[in-house]
């Protein structure tokens, strides 16, 4: 049974359609999404503007959520978004995750991106990437 549904945010587009349907998923099975952000260890960008931005991504999906009635917890933290969504995914409990195939890297030419790729290969629970 999915209780909770693991949604991991970028603050792409693709980001914001996966966790429009994880949402949805959420209010039909009466379970729970946890909002996360792992914000890039190696980025270039200052940590308190990483913060910053996790901080808005994830409170952008809580409040569509709130908006439908559905549960919600977030998770931000930092470290290596391809090593630490097990992480994340353990911590949260979650029975299921919900992901855009490509976030904000830009790059479109791959099948899916890298942190999609991560997420299948170290994560064992049902995946849905979301294009």
């Amino acid at each position: 049974m999915i209780e909770k549904i693991l949604v991991p945010t970028d603050g792409s587009d693709l980001s914001k359609k996966a966790a429009k349907k994880a949402i949805e998923l959420a209010k039909g099975l009466d379970a729970e999404i946890i909002v996360t952000n792992i914000m890039d260890q190696k980025a270039t960008i200052p940590y308190d503007e990483q913060e910053k931005r996790a901080h808005e991504y994830v409170q952008e999906i809580i409040d569509m959520a709130v908006a439908e009635d559905v549960k919600t917890s977030s998770m931000i933290i930092f470290g290596s978004p391809n090593y630490d969504i097990m992480t994340v995914t353990l911590k949260s409990e979650a029975d299921m995750i919900v992901i855009g195939t490509h976030g904000n890297t830009g790059l479109k030419s791959s099948i899916i991106g890298s942190f999609a790729q991560a997420t299948l290969k170290n994560v064992d629970l049902p995946i849905l990437l979301v294009k």
